[in-house]
């Protein structure tokens, strides 16, 4: 079974956007209907239209602009997985400190593993694969690791 992630956010920006600052922060390629393709991974992302906007979102106390889903694959390495991984993250942090706003992401759509906003960019203390990931550890040093609410659990 393929993991995802899925984020949503807040900060006003159009998909064209979106899409161009993950292909480019993630080095992926961007094709034609706007996925963003890697080894091991695909992006999905775009502007929540307004009949699509999930209300149980709300509960992270900012209204959803935008999602993109991370979608990694079950075939892939180890190694790609974490890199990967590593990327998906440094999306994040960079998008949180390029366009500002709140956001979220979500392991299959449920737990918060990240969060940004007000306070910064936050990790889950909670969820083992940051400490895991050799990639992603020494952010932690960097930025606030607390446990992040669960609302959709």
């Amino acid at each position: 079974m393929a993991v995802e992630f899925d984020w949503i956010g807040d900060a006003d920006v159009d998909t064209a956007s979106l899409r161009a600052f993950i292909a480019t922060a993630t080095g992926g390629d961007q094709h034609a209907d706007g996925t963003v393709f890697l080894d091991g991974m695909y992006v999905m992302a775009g502007v929540t239209p307004e009949e699509d906007l999930d209300p149980d979102t709300m509960v992270f106390g900012f209204d959803e602009r935008f999602s993109a889903t991370f979608r990694f694959a079950n075939l892939a390495t180890k190694p790609t997985r974490d890199h990967n991984t590593a990327l998906m993250v440094h999306v994040l942090i960079a998008f949180a400190q390029s366009y500002g706003g709140n956001g979220v992401l979500l392991f299959n759509g449920e737990q918060a593993v990240l969060q940004y906003g007000e306070d910064g960019v936050i990790f889950d203390a909670e969820w083992e694969d940051w400490t895991e990931n050799a990639e992603v550890a020494p952010l932690l040093t960097q930025f606030a690791s607390r446990t992040l609410p669960q609302p959709l659990l």
